[in-house]
């Protein structure tokens, strides 16, 4: 039987960023801006931000192989572009997929980490995906030279590059064209976009001035989130990009440094300046303080005093 005419539209697999400067978002921009349909089918819904992905949400490998069938059934795309796979099941209903609809071009773009070095599968999926998925695939963006041209630290940069090579393929273009081309549109953008910005060093100032004035009476994470109007996972995100370290070891830090003033300052006694900073129990207070300071606060206070 003869197949019919592929239309002039490229079926893009891909998780979801909810920034927009990657994923299916950015897939659907560059697609749409070259000229050629965008369509879609979702694979991962991130909890993203500016400052990185805070979780994620895998679709079952039925859901997504729905979305993909109802597309190729009725529209029939001339190009396929995948690029983040983060199970095997996903990945073992692609390979499934593209041999019963047999795209004229398939496009991978190999997600294994974020720009920030965060892992987005495992080793044991990427073998697998060597072995079943690649053999499958027209082109795999990882195996392209470049020359330099590309700076593939940028965050979705390299996705819109696979999204560029697939949405001129589909106009007919030959492949080493299409590199090309591809090549020249993400430095283009690169030059031409504007990135989109987040409040995290605002929010961290922010943060800083509020454990100065409340850390004596309040160490509840959610008690900052709430001031600041923003979640304590947010916050988490935050203190670990500025300053490596969880909400609560900050806020801990600056009410450890209040503590040695008084250990040092006055003749409170231990358990007097337990009470006074909150702690219900001296050795609650002990703990903390020794977590922060590799020592007890007697400890502290004797050894500082001696000098």
């Amino acid at each position: 039987m003869e197949q019919e005419p592929r239309q002039k539209a490229v079926l893009t697999i891909n998780g979801s960023d909810g920034t927009g400067a990657s994923g299916i978002q950015a897939d659907i921009r560059t697609l749409d801006s070259l000229g050629v349909m965008p369509v879609t089918s979702i694979t991962t819904i991130t909890m993203q931000n500016t400052l990185g992905i805070q979780e994620f949400h895998d679709l079952p490998a039925d859901v997504l192989s729905s979305q993909v069938e109802a597309i190729m059934d009725d529209v029939r795309p001339a190009v396929v572009k995948i690029g983040l796979l983060r199970n095997r099941e996903q990945m073992l209903e692609i390979c499934r997929l593209l041999r019963k609809y047999h795209p004229q071009w398939v496009v991978y773009d190999p997600v294994e980490t974020t720009t920030r070095g965060e892992r987005l599968l495992t080793a044991v999926l990427k073998t697998e995906i060597a072995n079943q998925l690649l053999p499958l695939c027209d082109v795999v963006t990882s195996r392209i030279d470049v020359n330099g041209r590309v700076d593939w630290n940028v965050h979705g940069v390299r996705g819109v590059f696979a999204a560029a090579i697939a949405a001129y393929l589909c106009r007919g273009f030959e492949f080493d064209e299409a590199v090309h081309e591809a090549v020249a549109y993400v430095r283009h953008q690169s030059v031409m976009s504007v990135r989109l910005e987040g409040r995290g060093a605002e929010h961290y100032n922010e943060l800083l001035r509020l454990i100065s004035c409340h850390c004596h009476l309040h160490n509840d994470v959610q008690f900052y989130a709430d001031r600041i109007n923003v979640s304590p996972r947010y916050l988490s995100q935050i203190t670990r990009r500025m300053a490596d370290v969880t909400p609560k070891t900050l806020i801990e830090q600056h009410l450890v440094l209040r503590i040695k003033a008084s250990l040092l300052n006055t003749d409170h006694t231990i358990q007097e300046i337990a009470f006074e900073y909150g702690f219900r129990s001296q050795s609650h207070f002990a703990k903390i303080f020794r977590k922060v300071e590799g020592l007890t606060p007697t400890d502290y206070r004797r050894n500082n005093r001696k000098r």
